[in-house]
């Protein structure tokens, strides 16, 4: 199948209810699926990096979707086979319930929520245990567990749907919108110190007069400021009278000459 192509824009984010309790659940029965954009691979048998070219949806984000079957370690066990070639996939942590909200007949929404399927997180490990190396890849694995399906029980284990992503490429593009937000900050934190530092040079710049300084004094040292600018003014002003007046005067000699 070719790949699907959607207006841009446009991103596959489901939630773990919608991938459980509609991809995989029509999946496993065998339900038509409205954009048939999650192929089916053999995830134990490739390694996780040759993925991407298999996914029906390409796209910017370094995640990819897959229905998987259940490939059994032992023919008789539960187990999953979940080594390849380079490496094998480890599970970690609890797995943890996908709940969906419970509706009831009658077109009114009522109830409390039920578990309808369950999650597990893997990571890929170069190698073979217990040597192996970890690595940044990273699959959630969905399994339908819908216990008001009881004729279905029997097929809801056939296939897991798996998201693959890698973990740095997913963390670079938090990391570069957190580092705009901490240089926002590191600006909004420079201009508060800027301004604070300005009010108080400008509040010592402008003291209030000591309440043991006699109130007329700060008067009197402004009125003599200001006489002495006023003589200053005045010197400048003599000057350029009295270079006006010599023009003057030289000119008028020298029209009485030419006379």
């Amino acid at each position: 199948m070719a790949p699907v192509g959607l207006p841009p824009g446009f991103r596959f984010h489901p939630t773990d209810e919608e991938l459980v309790n509609y991809y995989l659940k029509r999946k496993i029965h065998g339900l038509h699926i409205e954009l048939d954009i999650i192929p089916e691979v053999d995830l134990y048998k490739c390694e996780p990096w040759d993925l991407a070219e298999k996914s029906f949806l390409p796209s910017r984000d370094p995640e990819w979707y897959f229905f998987g079957p259940r490939d059994r370690k032992y023919p008789n066990g539960f187990r999953t086979n979940r080594a390849t070639r380079a490496g094998y996939w480890k599970s970690t942590g609890k797995d943890r319930r996908v709940m969906t909200q419970q509706h009831h007949g009658g077109g009114g929404a009522g109830g409390g929520a039920r578990a309808i399927g369950m999650k597990k997180t893997l990571v890929y490990y170069r190698g073979r245990a217990p040597q192996g190396v970890r690595t940044d890849w990273v699959m959630h694995e969905y399994r339908l567990d819908d216990k008001d399906s009881e004729d279905t029980i029997a097929i809801q284990d056939t296939y897991a749907l798996c998201r693959v992503f890698k973990k740095n490429a997913i963390c670079a593009e938090v990391e570069e919108l957190q580092e705009g937000q901490c240089s926002m900050a590191l600006l909004e934190g420079a201009c508060q110190q800027l301004l604070a530092s300005s009010r108080t040079a400008g509040q010592e710049y402008y003291q209030t007069p000591s309440p043991d300084v006699p109130a007329g004094s700060t008067s009197c040292g402004a009125d003599a400021d200001a006489d002495d600018d006023a003589d200053k003014d005045d010197s400048w002003m003599q000057f350029i009278s009295e270079d006006a007046w010599c023009s003057s005067t030289a000119a008028e000699e020298s029209t009485s000459c030419a006379g």
